[in-house]
Protein backbone atom coordinates (compact mmCIF):
# COMPACT_ATOMS: atom_id res chain seq x y z
CA UNK A 1 0.00 0.00 0.00
CA UNK A 2 1.43 3.36 -0.98
CA UNK A 3 1.28 6.24 1.52
CA UNK A 4 -0.22 9.50 0.41
CA UNK A 5 1.83 11.56 2.83
CA UNK A 6 5.14 13.25 2.18
CA UNK A 7 7.88 15.12 4.03
CA UNK A 8 6.43 18.57 3.41
CA UNK A 9 4.41 19.30 6.57
CA UNK A 10 3.66 22.93 5.79
CA UNK A 11 0.96 23.61 3.21
CA UNK A 12 0.92 26.83 1.22
CA UNK A 13 -2.01 29.21 1.38
CA UNK A 14 -4.47 29.03 -1.53
CA UNK A 15 -3.89 31.76 -4.12
CA UNK A 16 -7.19 33.39 -3.12
CA UNK A 17 -5.74 34.04 0.37
CA UNK A 18 -2.27 35.13 -0.74
CA UNK A 19 -1.26 38.76 -0.23
CA UNK A 20 0.50 40.89 -2.82
CA UNK A 21 2.88 42.35 -0.23
CA UNK A 22 3.93 40.60 2.94
CA UNK A 23 4.80 42.34 6.18
CA UNK A 24 8.27 43.92 6.35
CA UNK A 25 9.73 45.47 9.49
CA UNK A 26 11.60 48.76 9.44
CA UNK A 27 14.74 47.04 10.74
CA UNK A 28 14.76 44.48 7.90
CA UNK A 29 14.41 47.25 5.34
CA UNK A 30 17.09 49.41 6.95
CA UNK A 31 19.50 46.52 7.46
CA UNK A 32 19.16 45.55 3.79
CA UNK A 33 20.52 48.99 2.92
CA UNK A 34 23.12 49.32 5.72
CA UNK A 35 24.68 45.84 5.48
CA UNK A 36 26.38 46.37 2.06
CA UNK A 37 27.92 49.63 3.33
CA UNK A 38 29.22 47.80 6.42
CA UNK A 39 30.65 45.10 4.15
CA UNK A 40 32.79 47.73 2.35
CA UNK A 41 33.87 49.26 5.68
CA UNK A 42 34.85 45.83 7.06
CA UNK A 43 36.73 44.98 3.87
CA UNK A 44 38.66 48.24 3.38
CA UNK A 45 38.44 49.96 6.75
CA UNK A 46 36.91 52.98 5.05
CA UNK A 47 34.79 53.99 2.06
CA UNK A 48 37.27 54.72 -0.70
CA UNK A 49 34.84 54.84 -3.63
CA UNK A 50 31.51 56.37 -2.53
CA UNK A 51 30.05 55.98 -6.05
CA UNK A 52 30.85 52.25 -6.16
CA UNK A 53 29.48 51.72 -2.65
CA UNK A 54 26.31 53.63 -3.52
CA UNK A 55 25.70 51.61 -6.68
CA UNK A 56 26.23 48.28 -4.89
CA UNK A 57 24.12 49.33 -1.89
CA UNK A 58 21.16 50.56 -3.97
CA UNK A 59 21.15 47.36 -6.05
CA UNK A 60 21.43 45.25 -2.89
CA UNK A 61 18.56 47.12 -1.21
CA UNK A 62 16.17 46.75 -4.15
CA UNK A 63 16.93 43.08 -4.72
CA UNK A 64 16.86 42.29 -0.98
CA UNK A 65 13.42 43.85 -0.56
CA UNK A 66 12.06 41.75 -3.45
CA UNK A 67 13.64 38.55 -2.11
CA UNK A 68 12.50 39.30 1.46
CA UNK A 69 8.95 39.75 0.15
CA UNK A 70 9.18 36.42 -1.65
CA UNK A 71 10.41 34.57 1.45
CA UNK A 72 8.17 36.61 3.80
CA UNK A 73 11.01 36.85 6.32
CA UNK A 74 9.19 39.37 8.55
CA UNK A 75 6.05 37.25 8.93
CA UNK A 76 7.24 34.85 11.69
CA UNK A 77 6.64 36.12 15.23
CA UNK A 78 10.03 36.93 16.75
CA UNK A 79 9.26 35.35 20.14
CA UNK A 80 8.73 32.01 18.37
CA UNK A 81 11.86 32.29 16.19
CA UNK A 82 13.02 28.76 15.33
CA UNK A 83 15.73 26.93 13.42
CA UNK A 84 13.34 26.63 10.48
CA UNK A 85 13.01 30.43 10.41
CA UNK A 86 16.80 30.82 10.65
CA UNK A 87 17.34 28.51 7.67
CA UNK A 88 14.74 30.44 5.67
CA UNK A 89 16.51 33.69 6.52
CA UNK A 90 19.88 32.28 5.48
CA UNK A 91 18.46 31.11 2.15
CA UNK A 92 16.88 34.51 1.52
CA UNK A 93 20.15 36.30 2.29
CA UNK A 94 22.14 33.95 0.06
CA UNK A 95 19.77 34.47 -2.88
CA UNK A 96 19.65 38.24 -2.37
CA UNK A 97 23.44 38.56 -2.29
CA UNK A 98 23.90 36.17 -5.22
CA UNK A 99 21.41 38.07 -7.38
CA UNK A 100 23.03 41.39 -6.45
CA UNK A 101 26.50 40.16 -7.34
CA UNK A 102 25.24 38.50 -10.52
CA UNK A 103 23.40 41.57 -11.76
CA UNK A 104 26.32 43.93 -11.05
CA UNK A 105 28.75 41.49 -12.66
CA UNK A 106 26.68 41.54 -15.86
CA UNK A 107 26.67 45.34 -16.03
CA UNK A 108 29.95 46.36 -14.37
CA UNK A 109 31.95 43.13 -14.01
CA UNK A 110 32.14 44.14 -10.32
CA UNK A 111 35.19 46.15 -11.31
CA UNK A 112 34.64 48.69 -8.52
CA UNK A 113 34.04 46.17 -5.75
CA UNK A 114 36.48 43.59 -4.31
CA UNK A 115 35.51 39.99 -4.99
CA UNK A 116 35.18 39.30 -1.27
CA UNK A 117 32.44 41.91 -0.80
CA UNK A 118 29.50 39.53 -1.61
CA UNK A 119 30.77 37.02 0.98
CA UNK A 120 31.17 39.71 3.66
CA UNK A 121 27.80 41.19 2.65
CA UNK A 122 26.10 37.79 3.09
CA UNK A 123 27.65 37.29 6.54
CA UNK A 124 26.75 40.80 7.74
CA UNK A 125 23.20 40.63 6.33
CA UNK A 126 22.49 37.15 7.69
CA UNK A 127 24.06 37.70 11.13
CA UNK A 128 22.16 40.95 11.60
CA UNK A 129 18.76 39.55 10.65
CA UNK A 130 19.17 36.33 12.61
CA UNK A 131 20.82 38.05 15.57
CA UNK A 132 18.08 40.63 16.12
CA UNK A 133 15.44 37.87 16.04
CA UNK A 134 17.39 35.68 18.45
CA UNK A 135 17.77 38.66 20.80
CA UNK A 136 14.05 39.44 20.54
CA UNK A 137 13.18 35.87 21.46
CA UNK A 138 15.63 35.94 24.36
CA UNK A 139 14.27 39.25 25.61
CA UNK A 140 10.73 37.93 25.48
CA UNK A 141 11.76 34.97 27.62
CA UNK A 142 13.57 37.20 30.14
CA UNK A 143 10.63 39.56 30.63
CA UNK A 144 7.98 36.84 30.70
CA UNK A 145 6.08 36.83 34.02
CA UNK A 146 7.61 34.37 36.45
CA UNK A 147 5.37 31.68 37.87
CA UNK A 148 5.43 30.71 41.51
CA UNK A 149 7.62 27.73 42.29
CA UNK A 150 5.53 24.63 43.15
CA UNK A 151 5.89 22.71 46.41
CA UNK A 152 7.73 19.38 46.41
CA UNK A 153 4.57 17.37 47.01
CA UNK A 154 3.03 18.92 43.89
CA UNK A 155 5.75 17.59 41.58
CA UNK A 156 6.06 14.33 39.67
CA UNK A 157 9.64 13.25 38.98
CA UNK A 158 9.86 11.17 35.83
CA UNK A 159 12.44 9.19 33.87
CA UNK A 160 12.11 8.89 30.10
CA UNK A 161 12.92 5.65 28.30
CA UNK A 162 14.44 6.22 24.85
CA UNK A 163 16.52 9.04 23.37
CA UNK A 164 14.13 9.67 20.50
CA UNK A 165 12.50 12.57 18.66
CA UNK A 166 9.36 11.87 20.70
CA UNK A 167 11.39 12.22 23.91
CA UNK A 168 12.75 15.57 22.70
CA UNK A 169 9.24 16.74 21.78
CA UNK A 170 7.84 15.61 25.15
CA UNK A 171 10.58 17.43 27.06
CA UNK A 172 9.78 20.66 25.18
CA UNK A 173 6.08 20.22 26.00
CA UNK A 174 6.88 19.70 29.69
CA UNK A 175 8.97 22.90 29.77
CA UNK A 176 6.24 24.90 28.05
CA UNK A 177 3.06 23.47 29.56
CA UNK A 178 3.73 21.27 32.59
CA UNK A 179 6.66 22.85 34.42
CA UNK A 180 4.56 23.12 37.59
CA UNK A 181 3.68 19.43 37.62
CA UNK A 182 6.57 17.49 36.07
CA UNK A 183 10.33 17.35 36.43
CA UNK A 184 12.35 15.21 34.04
CA UNK A 185 15.19 13.57 35.96
CA UNK A 186 16.95 12.00 33.00
CA UNK A 187 16.75 9.55 30.13
CA UNK A 188 17.71 5.90 29.82
CA UNK A 189 18.46 4.28 26.48
CA UNK A 190 19.53 0.87 25.19
CA UNK A 191 22.56 2.25 23.33
CA UNK A 192 25.60 2.36 25.64
CA UNK A 193 27.41 4.86 23.39
CA UNK A 194 24.76 7.49 24.20
CA UNK A 195 25.26 7.41 27.98
CA UNK A 196 26.23 10.85 29.40
CA UNK A 197 25.08 12.61 26.24
CA UNK A 198 22.05 14.92 26.33
CA UNK A 199 18.68 15.41 24.62
CA UNK A 200 17.36 18.99 24.98
CA UNK A 201 19.69 19.39 27.97
CA UNK A 202 18.55 16.22 29.77
CA UNK A 203 21.32 13.67 30.40
CA UNK A 204 21.12 10.04 29.32
CA UNK A 205 21.95 8.53 32.70
CA UNK A 206 22.08 4.82 31.94
CA UNK A 207 20.66 1.69 30.33
CA UNK A 208 17.25 0.08 30.98
CA UNK A 209 18.97 -2.58 33.09
CA UNK A 210 20.31 0.18 35.36
CA UNK A 211 16.82 1.51 36.16
CA UNK A 212 16.56 -0.08 39.68
CA UNK A 213 19.92 1.41 40.71
CA UNK A 214 18.97 4.82 39.26
CA UNK A 215 15.68 4.93 41.17
CA UNK A 216 17.41 3.98 44.45
CA UNK A 217 20.24 6.46 43.87
CA UNK A 218 17.88 9.40 43.37
CA UNK A 219 15.81 8.32 46.40
CA UNK A 220 18.94 8.72 48.55
CA UNK A 221 19.19 12.30 47.27
CA UNK A 222 15.57 13.01 48.21
CA UNK A 223 13.99 12.55 44.77
CA UNK A 224 11.36 9.82 44.48
CA UNK A 225 10.69 8.73 40.91
CA UNK A 226 6.90 8.75 40.48
CA UNK A 227 6.58 7.72 36.84
CA UNK A 228 8.50 6.10 33.97
CA UNK A 229 7.56 7.46 30.56
CA UNK A 230 8.40 5.35 27.50
CA UNK A 231 9.13 7.43 24.38
CA UNK A 232 9.89 4.44 22.14
CA UNK A 233 7.39 2.52 20.05
CA UNK A 234 6.72 -0.85 21.73
CA UNK A 235 7.93 -2.78 18.67
CA UNK A 236 11.21 -0.84 18.65
CA UNK A 237 12.14 -1.88 22.20
CA UNK A 238 14.06 -5.12 22.54
CA UNK A 239 12.48 -7.88 24.61
CA UNK A 240 15.20 -7.50 27.28
CA UNK A 241 14.73 -3.73 27.62
CA UNK A 242 10.96 -4.07 27.83
CA UNK A 243 11.33 -6.79 30.48
CA UNK A 244 13.82 -4.72 32.50
CA UNK A 245 11.57 -1.65 32.55
CA UNK A 246 8.41 -3.65 33.27
CA UNK A 247 9.89 -5.74 36.10
CA UNK A 248 11.56 -2.72 37.77
CA UNK A 249 8.38 -0.65 37.70
CA UNK A 250 6.34 -3.55 39.07
CA UNK A 251 8.76 -4.15 41.96
CA UNK A 252 9.18 -0.44 42.77
CA UNK A 253 5.49 0.37 42.34
CA UNK A 254 6.21 3.02 39.71
CA UNK A 255 3.55 3.44 36.97
CA UNK A 256 4.50 3.33 33.28
CA UNK A 257 3.13 5.69 30.63
CA UNK A 258 3.52 4.97 26.89
CA UNK A 259 3.72 8.22 24.95
CA UNK A 260 2.56 6.52 21.74
CA UNK A 261 -0.72 5.73 23.49
CA UNK A 262 -0.94 9.15 25.19
CA UNK A 263 -0.56 11.01 21.89
CA UNK A 264 -2.47 8.35 19.88
CA UNK A 265 0.56 7.82 17.62
CA UNK A 266 0.58 4.61 15.60
CA UNK A 267 3.79 2.66 16.13
CA UNK A 268 3.53 1.36 12.59
CA UNK A 269 3.26 4.89 11.16
CA UNK A 270 0.68 3.63 8.74
CA UNK A 271 -0.80 6.09 6.32
CA UNK A 272 -4.38 7.02 5.79
CA UNK A 273 -6.30 4.89 3.31
CA UNK A 274 -4.23 4.90 0.18
CA UNK A 275 -4.58 3.66 -3.33
CA UNK A 276 -4.60 -0.05 -4.03
CA UNK A 277 -1.76 -1.10 -6.23
CA UNK A 278 -0.26 -4.20 -7.68
CA UNK A 279 2.23 -6.27 -5.73
CA UNK A 280 5.82 -5.01 -5.73
CA UNK A 281 7.03 -8.06 -7.64
CA UNK A 282 4.49 -7.37 -10.39
CA UNK A 283 5.65 -3.78 -10.67
CA UNK A 284 9.27 -4.84 -10.86
CA UNK A 285 8.51 -7.17 -13.77
CA UNK A 286 6.68 -4.47 -15.69
CA UNK A 287 7.91 -0.96 -14.96
CA UNK A 288 11.21 0.86 -14.91
CA UNK A 289 13.43 -2.13 -15.69
CA UNK A 290 14.58 -0.93 -19.14
CA UNK A 291 17.51 1.38 -19.69
CA UNK A 292 15.17 4.01 -21.13
CA UNK A 293 13.70 4.73 -17.71
CA UNK A 294 17.21 5.51 -16.48
CA UNK A 295 17.88 7.86 -19.41
CA UNK A 296 14.42 9.47 -19.35
CA UNK A 297 15.20 11.59 -16.28
CA UNK A 298 18.31 13.07 -17.96
CA UNK A 299 16.28 13.87 -21.08
CA UNK A 300 13.59 15.51 -18.94
CA UNK A 301 16.07 17.83 -17.18
CA UNK A 302 17.83 18.90 -20.38
CA UNK A 303 14.60 19.40 -22.33
CA UNK A 304 12.84 21.26 -19.49
CA UNK A 305 15.82 23.59 -19.05
CA UNK A 306 15.97 24.32 -22.78
CA UNK A 307 12.21 24.95 -22.90
CA UNK A 308 12.36 27.34 -19.94
CA UNK A 309 15.17 29.35 -21.57
CA UNK A 310 13.46 29.36 -24.98
CA UNK A 311 10.06 30.28 -23.57
CA UNK A 312 11.37 32.99 -21.23
CA UNK A 313 9.95 35.90 -23.29
CA UNK A 314 6.60 34.09 -23.58
CA UNK A 315 6.61 33.39 -19.83
CA UNK A 316 7.10 37.10 -19.16
CA UNK A 317 4.27 37.99 -21.53
CA UNK A 318 1.90 35.46 -19.93
CA UNK A 319 2.85 36.71 -16.45
CA UNK A 320 2.00 40.29 -17.42
CA UNK A 321 -1.29 39.15 -18.99
CA UNK A 322 -2.28 37.23 -15.85
CA UNK A 323 -1.28 40.13 -13.60
CA UNK A 324 -3.43 42.54 -15.64
CA UNK A 325 -6.37 40.13 -15.79
CA UNK A 326 -6.61 38.51 -12.33
CA UNK A 327 -3.89 40.28 -10.33
CA UNK A 328 -1.49 38.78 -7.80
CA UNK A 329 -0.44 36.11 -7.24
CA UNK A 330 0.08 35.11 -10.86
CA UNK A 331 0.71 31.43 -10.06
CA UNK A 332 -1.51 29.08 -8.06
CA UNK A 333 -0.92 25.55 -6.80
CA UNK A 334 -3.04 22.44 -6.56
CA UNK A 335 -2.11 19.30 -4.67
CA UNK A 336 -2.46 16.06 -6.63
CA UNK A 337 -1.26 12.48 -6.31
CA UNK A 338 2.19 11.98 -7.76
CA UNK A 339 4.96 9.41 -7.98
CA UNK A 340 4.47 6.49 -5.53
CA UNK A 341 1.32 8.16 -4.22
CA UNK A 342 3.22 11.08 -2.70
CA UNK A 343 1.61 14.53 -2.59
CA UNK A 344 2.51 16.55 -5.68
CA UNK A 345 2.10 20.32 -5.68
CA UNK A 346 1.34 21.26 -9.31
CA UNK A 347 1.81 24.89 -10.30
CA UNK A 348 -0.13 26.77 -13.00
CA UNK A 349 -0.66 30.33 -14.13
CA UNK A 350 -3.92 31.67 -12.69
CA UNK A 351 -6.78 31.76 -15.17
CA UNK A 352 -9.69 32.54 -12.82
CA UNK A 353 -10.55 35.60 -10.79
CA UNK A 354 -11.32 35.48 -7.06
CA UNK A 355 -14.32 33.58 -5.69
CA UNK A 356 -16.16 36.76 -4.62
CA UNK A 357 -16.81 40.08 -6.31
CA UNK A 358 -16.40 43.50 -4.65
CA UNK A 359 -19.83 43.23 -3.02
CA UNK A 360 -19.03 39.85 -1.47
CA UNK A 361 -21.26 37.90 -3.88
CA UNK A 362 -19.97 34.44 -4.79
CA UNK A 363 -19.17 34.25 -8.50
CA UNK A 364 -19.79 31.22 -10.68
CA UNK A 365 -16.91 29.54 -12.51
CA UNK A 366 -18.15 30.96 -15.81
CA UNK A 367 -17.96 34.49 -14.35
CA UNK A 368 -14.53 33.90 -12.86
CA UNK A 369 -13.01 32.55 -16.09
CA UNK A 370 -12.12 35.52 -18.29
CA UNK A 371 -11.35 35.63 -22.01
CA UNK A 372 -7.56 35.68 -21.40
CA UNK A 373 -8.06 32.78 -18.99
CA UNK A 374 -9.86 30.72 -21.64
CA UNK A 375 -7.07 31.52 -24.10
CA UNK A 376 -4.39 30.35 -21.67
CA UNK A 377 -6.27 27.16 -20.84
CA UNK A 378 -7.03 26.35 -24.47
CA UNK A 379 -3.41 26.82 -25.50
CA UNK A 380 -2.10 25.00 -22.39
CA UNK A 381 0.13 27.99 -21.65
CA UNK A 382 -1.12 27.94 -18.06
CA UNK A 383 0.80 24.67 -17.63
CA UNK A 384 4.23 26.25 -18.27
CA UNK A 385 5.15 26.58 -14.55
CA UNK A 386 5.09 22.79 -14.34
CA UNK A 387 8.45 22.79 -16.11
CA UNK A 388 9.76 23.71 -12.66
CA UNK A 389 8.14 20.51 -11.33
CA UNK A 390 10.05 18.60 -14.02
CA UNK A 391 13.36 20.17 -12.95
CA UNK A 392 12.62 19.39 -9.30
CA UNK A 393 12.18 15.72 -10.22
CA UNK A 394 8.56 15.14 -9.21
CA UNK A 395 7.22 15.28 -12.78
CA UNK A 396 8.27 14.22 -16.26
CA UNK A 397 7.60 15.84 -19.63
CA UNK A 398 5.74 12.75 -20.88
CA UNK A 399 3.71 10.49 -18.63
CA UNK A 400 0.31 10.00 -16.98
CA UNK A 401 -1.24 13.31 -15.95
CA UNK A 402 -1.37 13.77 -12.15
CA UNK A 403 -4.94 13.59 -10.88
CA UNK A 404 -6.83 14.97 -7.92
CA UNK A 405 -7.63 12.33 -5.26
CA UNK A 406 -11.35 12.42 -6.21
CA UNK A 407 -10.49 11.67 -9.86
CA UNK A 408 -8.12 8.80 -9.09
CA UNK A 409 -9.20 5.38 -10.47
CA UNK A 410 -10.27 2.91 -7.79
CA UNK A 411 -7.69 0.27 -8.76
CA UNK A 412 -4.33 1.64 -9.81
CA UNK A 413 -1.80 -0.91 -10.99
CA UNK A 414 0.92 1.07 -12.70
CA UNK A 415 0.29 4.80 -13.14
CA UNK A 416 1.61 5.85 -9.72
CA UNK A 417 4.87 3.96 -10.23
CA UNK A 418 6.22 6.45 -12.75
CA UNK A 419 6.55 10.22 -12.60
CA UNK A 420 3.42 12.01 -13.87
CA UNK A 421 3.83 14.08 -17.02
CA UNK A 422 3.00 17.44 -18.53
CA UNK A 423 1.34 15.58 -21.36
CA UNK A 424 0.63 11.95 -22.09
CA UNK A 425 -1.03 9.41 -24.31
CA UNK A 426 -4.49 10.13 -22.88
CA UNK A 427 -4.11 13.86 -23.52
CA UNK A 428 -3.50 13.39 -27.26
CA UNK A 429 -6.23 10.79 -27.84
CA UNK A 430 -9.33 12.56 -26.60
CA UNK A 431 -8.30 14.37 -23.40
CA UNK A 432 -11.36 15.60 -21.53
CA UNK A 433 -13.73 13.47 -23.65
CA UNK A 434 -12.29 10.24 -22.16
CA UNK A 435 -13.73 8.39 -19.19
CA UNK A 436 -11.59 7.66 -16.14
CA UNK A 437 -11.19 3.99 -17.18
CA UNK A 438 -10.15 4.98 -20.71
CA UNK A 439 -7.55 7.41 -19.40
CA UNK A 440 -6.22 4.79 -17.01
CA UNK A 441 -5.97 2.20 -19.78
CA UNK A 442 -4.09 4.59 -22.06
CA UNK A 443 -1.72 5.55 -19.23
CA UNK A 444 -0.98 1.88 -18.51
CA UNK A 445 -0.42 1.21 -22.21
CA UNK A 446 2.10 4.06 -22.34
CA UNK A 447 4.00 2.77 -19.29
CA UNK A 448 4.35 -0.73 -20.78
CA UNK A 449 5.51 0.55 -24.18
CA UNK A 450 7.46 3.68 -23.19
CA UNK A 451 10.38 4.53 -25.46
CA UNK A 452 12.17 7.56 -26.85
CA UNK A 453 10.31 7.20 -30.14
CA UNK A 454 6.92 7.07 -28.36
CA UNK A 455 7.78 10.13 -26.25
CA UNK A 456 8.80 12.08 -29.36
CA UNK A 457 5.57 11.03 -31.06
CA UNK A 458 3.48 12.17 -28.06
CA UNK A 459 5.36 15.48 -27.88
CA UNK A 460 4.82 16.26 -31.58
CA UNK A 461 1.22 15.09 -31.40
CA UNK A 462 0.64 17.44 -28.45
CA UNK A 463 1.67 20.41 -30.59
CA UNK A 464 -0.65 19.22 -33.38
CA UNK A 465 -3.54 18.82 -30.91
CA UNK A 466 -3.07 22.35 -29.56
CA UNK A 467 -3.42 23.72 -33.08
CA UNK A 468 -6.07 21.46 -34.62
CA UNK A 469 -8.12 20.15 -31.69
CA UNK A 470 -8.23 16.80 -29.94
CA UNK A 471 -10.70 14.25 -31.38
CA UNK A 472 -11.05 10.79 -29.83
CA UNK A 473 -8.79 8.09 -31.24
CA UNK A 474 -11.05 5.08 -30.82
CA UNK A 475 -8.47 2.70 -32.34
CA UNK A 476 -5.84 3.53 -29.74
CA UNK A 477 -8.42 3.58 -26.94
CA UNK A 478 -9.76 0.13 -27.89
CA UNK A 479 -6.26 -1.31 -28.08
CA UNK A 480 -5.41 0.06 -24.62
CA UNK A 481 -8.65 -1.25 -23.10
CA UNK A 482 -8.12 -4.67 -24.65
CA UNK A 483 -4.55 -4.88 -23.35
CA UNK A 484 -5.66 -3.84 -19.89
CA UNK A 485 -8.35 -6.55 -19.96
CA UNK A 486 -5.71 -9.15 -20.84
CA UNK A 487 -3.55 -8.29 -17.89
CA UNK A 488 -3.76 -10.03 -14.55
CA UNK A 489 -3.44 -7.88 -11.43
CA UNK A 490 -1.99 -5.07 -13.53
CA UNK A 491 0.78 -7.25 -15.02
CA UNK A 492 1.04 -7.51 -18.80
CA UNK A 493 2.17 -10.99 -19.75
Amino acid sequence: MLPLIGSDLRTQLPSSRARVFSRMTLFDFAWAGVSPVLAFVIRDGAINRPDAVLMYSVAALLISVIVFQWFRISSPIASFFSMHDAVTLARACLIAVSLTAGMLFVFTRLSDAPRSIPIIHFLVLGCGLIGVRAWSRRSDALYRPKIDQPRCEELDFVIIVGATRLAWFFSKMVEELSSRELRIIGIIDERPQLVNRTVNGYTIIGLPENLPTIIDEYAIHGINITKVIVAVAPKELTHKARADVWSTCRVKGVPIEWLHETFSVSSNQTAAPAVRTAAPSAIKDTVAVGIYWLVKRVIDVIAALMLLITLLPLIGLVAVLVMADVGFPIVFWQQRIGYLGRPLRVYKFRTMRGSFDRRGRRMSEAERLSVPGRLLRGSRLDEIPQLVNVLKGNMSLIGPRPLLPVDQPKNISLRLHVRPGLTGLAQINGGTSLSADEKDALDEWYIRHASLFLDLKIGLRTIWVLINGNPRNDTQISAALAEKYMTSQGVFE
